[in-house]
């Protein structure tokens, strides 16, 4: 029962940061949405900044998860890359909600601010680990690595943010978004 209240919370949050915006949405609007008492949101959250972090927290431990593991088989590194892909996108489209909220609240509050850089710094520590794995870059120095996993964050998530937010398309494009970013990120320029 408990956990119940607990989501309720978590899933009225996300509909009005989404729906109001962040800083408009007061811990009074959580708790009436949610269908509890106030004293039960402080049974599970310090507060509303408590809240988005642990919604946050819980995204980024799902993309961890997600990515922890590489594909089970021996493959190229474009293989990889895709699989890498396909699976951050999963997660993003399933966590559409908390990537609105970082889009539209993120730069205007030092609080989603400083959760949002923990956030990118954790995913980036996740994929330059995966490129010295599976060899992506080898010659290149652990700043050069941090720059291609931050470059990899950038390119999905906006491309995810784009297709799954702002034009509300469903995971039937995944796959597809996938290979276009893979193909992207494999064709060389051609010097004139």
């Amino acid at each position: 029962m408990g956990e119940d209240k607990k989501n309720n919370i978590v899933e009225a949050a996300l509909k009005l940061f989404e729906e109001q915006g962040y800083h408009q949405t007061k811990v009074s609007d959580i708790v009436r949405e949610a269908g509890v008492a106030q004293g039960t949101f402080y049974l599970y959250f310090q507060s509303k900044e408590d809240l988005f972090r642990s919604i946050a927290e819980a995204c980024l431990e799902e993309i961890s998860e997600a990515l922890k593991h590489g594909p089970h088989a021996p493959c190229q590194n474009n293989e990889v890359y895709y699989w890498m892909i396909q699976r951050s996108l999963t997660v993003y489209y399933h966590n559409r909600a908390i990537l609105s909220i970082m889009y539209r609240n993120g730069i205007a509050s030092q609080e989603i601010r400083d959760i949002s850089q923990a956030f990118y710094h954790e995913m980036m520590l996740i994929i330059k680990e995966h490129l010295k794995e599976w060899g992506g870059c080898p010659d290149y120095s652990e700043e050069q690595l941090e720059i291609a996993a931050y470059s990899k964050i950038g390119m999905v998530e906006m491309v995810a943010y784009q297709w799954f937010v702002v034009q509300g398309h469903g995971p039937e494009y995944i796959d597809s978004i996938a290979q276009v970013i893979v193909d992207m990120d494999s064709m060389e320029v051609s010097e004139e």
